[in-house]
């Protein structure tokens, strides 16, 4: 089973998600408003979260990941090896 990733690691999964640089994905990040995630590429992103990193995300939670920070604590919180 896979190790839980760090947030290094976790930058990297959603740069290659999102076609980002991980120089832009800080903590403090607004997926919406610095990163301009709209809702298909949330629930893409919602979608990428369950089959590669194995957390689901139910999608009244997802409306409350607002940073590049709360979906690496939600992700760090929900992950299960």
């Amino acid at each position: 089973m896979a190790d839980k990733l760090s947030f290094v690691e976790f930058q990297g999964f959603l740069s290659n998600a999102l076609s980002i640089s991980t120089e832009e994905l800080t903590p403090d990040a607004s997926l919406l408003n610095d990163l301009a995630v709209d809702s298909l590429k949330l629930v893409e992103l919602m979608l990428r979260f369950e089959n590669q990193l194995g957390v689901s995300i139910p999608s009244q939670d997802a409306w409350e990941i607002n940073t590049v920070g709360d979906a690496y604590t939600y992700y760090a919180e929900h992950f299960e090896s």
